[in-house]
């Protein structure tokens, strides 16, 4: 292995080899209509500044976090930086090309499963 790498250590791809490498897969299969919506919300959130991906505290539904005990806001805290690191992805994917590519969908899954599942036993704590 080293031998390999050492071979190519100093190979430069190509420009165009390396845009077509950066350009988001295309899926024709398509989003399911829920999670459309969600990434349409995810999106819409993000524009308007409602949803700042940097800042996690924009993310929690306040009547509903404010409620919850310190040891749940804890596990919401570490659940909200998984989700804001998948978000600003989609939000840095869509940027590139406004579609939703094969790798938003999979990421728009992610937070959309993460975000349930986390919901379903602690309440509408996040705004997405």
């Amino acid at each position: 292995m080293k031998d390999l790498l050492e071979k190519y250590k100093d190979h430069v791809v190509p420009a165009k080899t390396q845009q077509q490498l950066n350009e988001p897969l295309k899926d024709q299969t398509g989003f399911n209509a829920g999670h459309e919506d969600f990434l349409k919300n995810l999106i819409t959130k993000l524009e308007s500044g409602e949803l700042d991906p940097h800042n996690i505290e924009t993310l929690y539904n306040r009547a509903v976090y404010d409620k919850l005990s310190e040891g749940e806001q804890e596990q919401t805290s570490l659940t909200a930086v998984n989700l804001m690191s998948f978000i600003r992805q989609i939000q840095q994917l869509w940027q590139i090309d406004q579609s939703a590519t094969f790798q938003i969908q999979n990421l728009v899954e992610n937070v959309f499963q993460m975000k349930s599942k986390f919901e379903e036993k602690h309440g509408d704590v996040y705004i997405i």
